[in-house]
């Protein structure tokens, strides 16, 4: 039976071992799925318990961090400058060890899942390792994109903002995200939330102001748990589209196993999974 497990710090209640059971099912698979919750002053210590598997995922505070450890990369992580998948297989001069960006994939099988086209002006709430991905995506899709963060995130987003600029040619600009909806900002046709606020237990709270919504056709909330966030009801109420984030977690844990496995999920085997996940909330 192959061994895979998630690493991050810290984990909570992840659902990650369901989630990647379902799928592996789904493909007549085995799986044993274990959760390295492994803080950052004992990560050069014990990462050699996750490349004795046959592969795992990573999230915050790792996907950077550990491509330093990998022999190569994907063009999915290069692109994107972190990795949220690896495999391991072993080879003639040993184990080789190879990161992927999935994330990516992720949000682009929810986009076209929910009819939402990556084109026009789109609002990234945050600039951390998936706000990097999803801008970088958009970007490479021809859309104009504004980076809103907080004043002291101002550096790092004006650095990514030129950064996705350089490989892509795209329109990419930075806002305070407490200004968004304070004059005229224009329309949106996308707004993405990549930051963590809204998400449980701290389900009372909000990134952007409401009126800022009435300019914006779709939101998309990365945060999956709870189902339909503060943003989201929102966002209804404004009249926009919304789309939550547990389909980019199944898809993003899709790729992975198509990766781990080199086998293909049908639409409707991950439509179910989708489902079954919204239930376990």
């Amino acid at each position: 039976m192959k061994q895979f497990a998630i690493l991050g710090y810290p984990l909570g209640h992840s659902l990650s071992p369901q989630l990647h059971k379902m799928l592996a099912e789904e493909l007549g698979e085995e799986l044993s799925y274990h959760v390295f919750e492994i803080s950052p002053e004992e990560f050069d210590q014990k990462k050699a318990l996750l490349f004795s598997l046959d592969g795992f995922n990573i999230t915050i505070p790792y996907k950077v961090r550990i491509m330093d450890s990998l022999d190569e990369l994907d063009q999915s992580a290069k692109n994107h400058g972190a990795v949220n998948t690896v495999s391991i297989k072993n080879g003639l001069s040993g184990k080789t060890k190879t990161g992927f960006n999935t994330d990516c994939v992720g949000f682009v099988k929810t986009m076209e899942q929910n009819g939402v086209s990556l084109s026009g002006r789109v609002c990234l709430l945050g600039a951390g390792g998936v706000g990097r991905m999803f801008a970088t995506e958009c970007a490479l899709r021809g859309c104009e994109v504004v980076i809103a963060v907080r004043q002291k995130s101002m550096k790092e987003a004006q650095e990514l903002a030129e950064h996705i600029h350089d490989i892509s040619g795209a329109k990419v600009s930075v806002a305070d995200i407490d200004t968004l909806g304070q004059g005229d900002t224009g329309r949106f046709q996308l707004l993405i939330n990549a930051t963590p606020v809204g998400m449980y237990p701290k389900t009372e709270a909000s990134p952007v102001k409401e009126e800022f919504l009435s300019c914006v056709d779709t939101v998309f909330d990365c945060i999956y748990n709870p189902k339909e966030t503060l943003l989201m009801k929102q966002a209804s109420k404004a009249g926009c589209k919304t789309i939550g984030g547990m389909g980019m977690l199944v898809w993003q844990a899709v790729a992975a196993q198509e990766i781990w496995f080199g086998k293909k999920f049908t639409f409707e085997q991950v439509s179910r999974v989708i489902e079954a996940m919204q239930n376990l909330l």
